[in-house]
């Protein structure tokens, strides 16, 4: 919701969106994107990873598709920060979706197995959603909070759980800034928290497997 848009509300109303734009922007995909992937390397350094490879994967997987977004709403290819126009956003979804695909196929090159699995069943959640956009605006904002919330409860503890609470801050938030209908926020939730549960299921993704996982590495020291 725009400025100009939220002259004509109440006190109440004013305040609420304020409190919405608030939590929307304090959970942007802009910061939870790179903080996942920091999560996924940082449990893959835990497991014997090099400190290099972190910094090339938030480079490449984090840093230059934030630039990226940042030069499409320069240009004015993107309206504003939340893209609000669903066409609007296959342009940034794509070039991200090849970003991350370069950082899948790295960490494969490295020998790092579970670390390539988990990145590219995040490039699987990226190019569902992508694929879904073409038709419907589907929230991202919901899906990547759900989706970081299910990963930290899979490569921790279920004491996670509650951040979905959380989420449901976020789904409101989406709904009260006429971002998403009520649907587009839920789905997106529910989607994005059920594709990475079945991932880490189907490629049995665990701390063991972490470590006992194969390091057949092709990059020299980069390993």
């Amino acid at each position: 919701m725009s400025r100009r848009s939220s002259r004509g509300l109440s006190p109440e109303g004013k305040q609420k969106t304020m409190v919405a734009i608030f939590i929307s922007r304090l959970f942007d995909p802009v910061w939870l994107i790179p903080g996942m992937l920091a999560l996924a390397a940082g449990w893959s350094l835990f497991n014997g990873l090099r400190w290099r490879f972190i910094v090339i994967l938030l480079l490449i997987d984090g840093l230059i598709p934030f630039l990226y977004f940042v030069h499409l709403l320069s240009t004015k290819e993107i309206s504003d920060w939340d893209t609000t126009k669903k066409e609007q956003r296959i342009k940034l979804y794509g070039f991200t979706l090849a970003a991350h695909s370069i950082g899948a196929i790295f960490a494969l090159l490295l020998g790092k197995i579970v670390l390539s699995k988990i990145l590219f069943l995040f490039l699987i959640l990226a190019g569902i959603f992508t694929l879904i956009t073409f038709r419907w605006k589907i929230s991202i904002h919901t899906g990547v909070s759900a989706a970081t919330v299910i990963f930290l409860t899979l490569i921790s503890s279920s004491q996670w759980l509650w951040s979905f609470l959380i989420v449901a801050l976020i789904v409101w938030a989406r709904i009260v800034m006429k971002k998403h209908t009520f649907w587009q926020a839920i789905i997106g939730a529910g989607l994005a928290a059920g594709i990475v549960a079945l991932g880490f299921y189907l490629l049995e993704i665990n701390s063991e497997s972490a470590i006992n996982s194969s390091r057949i590495c092709i990059l020299g020291k980069w390993c």
